[in-house]
């Protein structure tokens, strides 16, 4: 396992987050593309990658006790679930054996420790909050704690939300299963055909954030889970050994 460098790590993007960002005093010559016709052009990508992908679906509203409607296993599992994880944050590389086990009523112990036993990090996650029982020195960043709570957040159903949609797709044979909170939504789409949750993502103003794929079931659990930021460089690619 790479040790992990904070400089390379936080200065591109966290700095940048803080207002660290340097000017660069060279001119460059405007380019073509931002002319008028060219502009024009730039608007409508963004606009139409920024639209809401679900807006022409069937909608339906559904009560806030309905998420337990939601066919996804995962949070509710009450064994504990070993993965074989390999994380990429920034070009560093950490592996080990991600333990989760459901301790109470939305609470879960989440731990990594690599092969050999040693500890990277052990938190407790109660009702969405992220306790940090232990963490590795070059970890335990707040704003990586805070990542790694929204990863866990999404992965065990934990967000709070005060509004549940579903939509459907009919052309793609999918139902979305949307966790709304104010301009966050939390999407869980089922494949009809196999009845399975096959994507999770994470959108703000209809701009996906995090996206997850989960893969190959094992009775209700995935076997494989990949988990990547779009405004990082953060992948978290899980395989299921017990």
């Amino acid at each position: 396992m790479k040790g992990l460098n904070l400089n390379k790590i936080l200065t591109p993007y966290w700095g940048m987050r803080l207002g660290k960002l340097k000017l660069n005093n060279s001119f460059n010559p405007p380019n073509p593309l931002f002319k008028k016709g060219g502009i024009i052009f730039l608007l409508i990508i963004i606009f139409s990658s920024c639209s809401n992908p679900y807006k022409n679906l069937t909608t339906t509203e559904l009560a806030l006790s309905d998420i337990d409607k939601i066919p996804y296993s995962l949070p509710y599992i009450q064994r504990t679930i070993i993965y074989k994880t390999d994380i990429n944050f920034y070009n560093n590389d950490i592996s080990g054996l991600l333990i989760i086990k459901n301790t109470g009523d939305k609470v879960y112990r989440i731990a990594l420790t690599t092969q050999f036993g040693l500890n990277i990090f052990d938190f407790e996650l109660n009702h969405g909050n992220l306790n940090v029982k232990y963490c590795i020195e070059y970890l335990n960043k707040k704003l990586i704690l805070k990542t790694f709570e929204t990863d866990f957040n999404l992965l065990l159903l934990q967000n709070p939300f005060d509004k549940i949609y579903t939509f459907e797709n009919d052309v793609q044979n999918q139902k979305i299963w949307q966790l709304k909170n104010g301009k966050l939504n939390y999407n869980y789409i089922q494949n009809l055909n196999s009845q399975e949750i096959e994507n999770i993502n994470l959108r703000k103003r209809n701009s996906e954030k995090i996206s997850v794929g989960l893969h190959d079931y094992k009775g209700n659990v995935p076997k494989v889970i990949s988990l990547e930021h779009d405004n990082i460089k953060l992948k978290m690619n899980l395989k299921l050994i017990q």
